[in-house]
């Protein structure tokens, strides 16, 4: 039977403002913006109505702990893949209806997005990059993901699809959480990065890159990624805008996944702090679209923070609330491919979060979730 959820106001996923509506959510789908159907109905008055948030960069398998690596290292596939269940509960639980996990075990990814897809267990619906493409002893090498050269890399791509992911994810660059690596330096060529998103493209996938050194964001960018993650201008001795790369970014349609939680922001004196407003900054009045991640599973980093690095994200550009909420939700949603969501209209998915206050008057209305509906099924 249709829910009817009357009272509040809607947030459609574009507009400048909510207004006051109701949404009738039928099976799977949004019946209808304004009116009301025979079935349920739930009073959400004070409530804000808004489509469900995307998690653009997750890792499900790890525990977002100090001890993440002994914890990984010891999980036996069942442990690890009820922990990644227990993750996704999290995240679902506070309006994240919709996760791309960029770095698990490949199997175990598949299983778990296949799980929850069949019900077995309760969690957003999840899109999985499996093991990263890495250097041999690159970053997250322990993943299973390393390979070299520009033959290497094709069949690591065909190995992935035929494994069924959804996307592929490249380490561009080193990584903090892999001691050995160079996280300013460039993993791959240019060369070797064009026959990846070549290959990934010939079997319908597309590429994420983890890039921290400028010149591995130059090649990424270059070689026609889709989104680059983190994006922090690294070089050897901190980090530092780069305008001409942010420009090649830009042109290139690339877009900005970069992963700034609240943990960066809630102290002032934290390292790079200034370094990342300014890179913040040069990305938006650059023009790179800018979705929504927190890289969540790393240390200190839990799975659904994403609601509260949001309001975090708006105070620490001055950005919008609307242009915030819009990168969690229909920018996202379009840079992502994902053309049946993001968005309170009729026909789309019913990925519906109700939240107590007005997220477009304070973003911190987010952390206050009343329902919400994933692919029309109440799961709070």
């Amino acid at each position: 039977m249709p829910v009817s959820l009357v009272g509040g106001r809607v947030w459609d996923g574009v507009a400048a403002e909510a207004v006051e509506a109701s949404v009738v959510i039928d099976g799977g789908v949004v019946g209808a913006v304004g009116g009301e159907a025979p079935g349920t109905t739930i009073d959400v008055s004070g409530c804000t109505v808004l489509p469900g948030l995307i998690e653009a960069h997750a890792h499900l398998c790890f525990n977002a702990a100090a001890d993440w690596r002994e914890t990984f290292d010891s999980d036996s596939p069942t442990r690890m893949a009820l922990r990644m269940a227990q993750a996704a509960e999290s995240m679902v639980g506070a309006g994240i209806t919709t996760v791309r996990d960029l770095g698990a075990p490949t199997e175990l990814a598949i299983e778990v997005r296949d799980a929850l897809r069949a019900g077995l267990a309760q969690g957003p619906d999840l899109f999985v990059a499996g093991a990263p493409v890495t250097t041999t002893g690159g970053h997250c090498w322990f993943l299973g993901g390393e390979t070299d050269g520009e033959l290497g890399i094709r069949v690591r791509v065909r190995e992935l699809a035929k494994a069924g992911v959804d996307w592929v994810k490249v380490m561009a660059t080193g990584g903090g959480m892999t001691p050995g690596t160079n996280m300013a330096a460039a993993q791959f060529t240019v060369d070797e990065l064009t026959a990846l998103v070549d290959e990934a493209a010939r079997l319908g996938l597309r590429v994420a890159a983890h890039c921290h050194g400028t010149p591995g964001i130059a090649n990424a960018a270059a070689a026609g990624v889709a989104t680059i993650e983190h994006c922090s201008f690294r070089n050897p001795e901190g980090l530092a805008w780069d305008a001409d790369v942010g420009k090649s970014i830009a042109e290139a349609g690339v877009a900005v996944s970069p992963t700034v939680h609240s943990g960066y922001l809630r102290a002032r004196e934290a390292p790079y702090y200034d370094e990342r407003l300014e890179i913040a900054h040069g990305l938006i009045d650059a023009g790179c679209a800018i979705i929504m991640s927190t890289d969540c599973g790393i240390p200190n980093t839990p799975h659904d923070i994403l609601p509260e690095s949001m309001a975090y994200w708006g105070e620490m550009t001055e950005t919008p609330a609307v242009d915030v909420l819009m990168s969690a939700t229909s920018v996202s949603a379009e840079v992502l491919g994902l053309d049946d969501r993001g968005v309170l209209a009729e026909g789309k998915r019913a990925d519906v979060l109700v939240v107590e206050g007005d997220p477009l008057e304070d973003l911190d209305a987010l952390q206050d979730v009343r329902h919400v509906f994933r692919g029309g099924e109440q799961v709070l």
